[in-house]
């Protein structure tokens, strides 16, 4: 009977726990589920975004075209030797940057060789006119007198006179001496001889000095340059179909790069020549201030035409399609427009109403329907 009981008492422990497991097993398997169901998540709030807008306001746009270019002087001369010599030491000497007014001297070189063969030719035509002065006198009285006085001032250190005036036959009798060709063919000489002194052409400044005093000049040689300071011109290459729109004589703004300052010039000439590389035609703008110099880096912006009732705005504004966004009812919207010109930073459109919004700046992600913050925008800041 003891051992009935016993087995009765152990069957009801192995019950019990096995029921307490069944239990936890349940508990713990309901939890799992529990966890892996997520709590619904929680609707994000929308958020507008500020955004700058600008009120479209259309009118002209004068299209101005930047080019940039080299300063140079309008007169300028290269200075080139036409005779060989030693070139001499003058006052003031043969330096750059030296000043000099016109007719003035700027070098010399050394004739003594070649004036003594214009000396000799001198003295051989002042021979032939003596030796036909006996005859003058017997077969032409009345030239004889002309032909008399022209000897008197005839000096051999000057250059020679002028012929006498003379009548057909004494033209002939003279001619048959010799006398005339001998005379071309001195003045021929004389006028080298004054190639051996180099004068100013105008009131200018001497900017390269190739030679110095002593040096050994050559015919063809090059011995410096010189400029009329105050007067230049500036060269730049424009789109040849922008030249059909620019004016000789339309005044354009020219800036320093370095200086950042302004000066004012006129479109003085436009080639008739399109460069076949670049397809650019050259624009010269001619300036006169005392305070330019040669060689300085110009940027010049010429207005090349003028478009009326349009609008310009950043490029950045204008996608693919040609369209950009505009604000109704506080939601950005996409409109078609017509863009007409571009320049570097902005486009230049019609189709936009006077009053409508756009919006300012390029806007990361917008899209066509998104609500935003219209701020008006002002320019002048």
């Amino acid at each position: 009977m003891a051992e009935k009981t016993t087995k009765k008492n152990a069957r009801k422990w192995v019950l019990f726990i096995l029921g307490f497991v069944i239990i936890a097993l349940s508990f713990q398997l309901s939890k799992t589920i529990i966890d892996s169901n997520p709590p619904p998540r929680k609707k994000a709030k929308s958020t507008i975004k500020d955004v700058y807008t600008i009120s479209v306001k259309n009118g002209p746009y004068q299209v101005q075209i930047p080019s940039k270019g080299v300063l140079q002087a309008y007169k300028r001369v290269r200075i080139t030797a036409r005779v060989q010599g030693i070139m001499q030491t003058i006052n003031p000497l043969f330096k750059s940057g030296q000043e000099y007014r016109s007719g003035q001297t700027l070098t010399k070189i050394e004739p003594s060789e070649y004036r003594a063969n214009v000396i000799s030719k001198r003295a051989s035509l002042y021979n032939l006119i003596t030796s036909i002065l006996p005859d003058l006198q017997l077969d032409f009285p009345s030239a004889y007198g002309q032909w008399n006085n022209y000897l008197m001032g005839f000096d051999l250190e000057k250059p020679v006179p002028i012929l006498p005036a003379m009548e057909e036959k004494v033209r002939l009798f003279v001619s048959g001496r010799g006398i005339i060709s001998s005379y071309y063919s001195l003045q021929n000489l004389e006028k080298t001889l004054t190639f051996y002194e180099i004068k100013a052409p105008f009131n200018g400044v001497l900017v390269s000095a190739n030679v110095t005093e002593g040096s050994l000049i050559r015919p063809g040689q090059e011995l410096g340059e010189f400029i009329a300071p105050g007067d230049y011109e500036l060269m730049v290459a424009l789109p040849k179909s922008y030249v059909s729109k620019i004016a000789r004589g339309a005044q354009v703004k020219v800036k320093s790069i370095d200086t950042s300052q302004i000066y004012t010039g006129i479109v003085s000439r436009i080639n008739a020549k399109v460069n076949s590389k670049t397809q650019s035609v050259e624009v010269y703008i001619r300036m006169r201030d005392s305070r330019l110099k040669e060689g300085m880096y110009m940027e010049a912006d010429i207005n090349a035409m003028e478009f009326n009732n349009v609008f310009a705005l950043d490029r950045g504004l204008l996608n693919e399609a040609e369209e950009i966004f505009v604000v109704q009812n506080g939601k950005l919207i996409l409109k078609k427009v017509n863009p007409i010109h571009f320049t570097e930073t902005l486009v230049i459109t019609r189709g936009l109403n006077d009053g409508e919004k756009i919006v300012a700046q390029p806007l990361i992600g917008a899209f066509s329907g998104m609500e935003i913050n219209p701020i008006p925008y002002n320019i002048s800041k």
